[in-house]
């Protein structure tokens, strides 16, 4: 009986352990990204409180895979990067597998 028990809970956990696939580096077509098990959920809705500058980048809030899930990361400001700009993260399909391309300060 309990080897059976133990069967049972092993072909339990299979889908949760092989479920969320990672593979960095892969070219999601144009850009370069992490194959991933899915879309993200959709964005949550977020008030914008003032600055607290004027040079301050607002950077809305958005989901971020953590190589296991997605998770949110709230909207807020930052400071100014010069000569940079902030590029949100990109979620793409490309042939039948997600994508997820992470977000961050660029050069001009």
């Amino acid at each position: 009986m309990g080897k059976l028990l133990a069967a049972v809970a092993l072909a339990a956990m299979m889908p949760l352990v092989c479920a969320c696939v990672v593979e960095a580096g892969v070219s999601a077509g144009a850009g370069v990204g992490m194959a991933v098990s899915g879309p993200p959920p959709a964005p949550m809705q977020e008030g914008r409180p003032p600055p607290p500058t004027p040079r301050s980048v607002w950077i809305a809030g958005y989901w971020h895979w953590t190589g296991m899930q997605y998770t949110w990361i709230p909207g807020h400001w930052e400071a100014e990067a010069q000569g940079r700009e902030w590029r949100a993260p990109k979620y793409s399909m490309h042939e039948g597998q997600y994508f997820y391309e992470p977000g961050g300060w660029v050069g001009h």
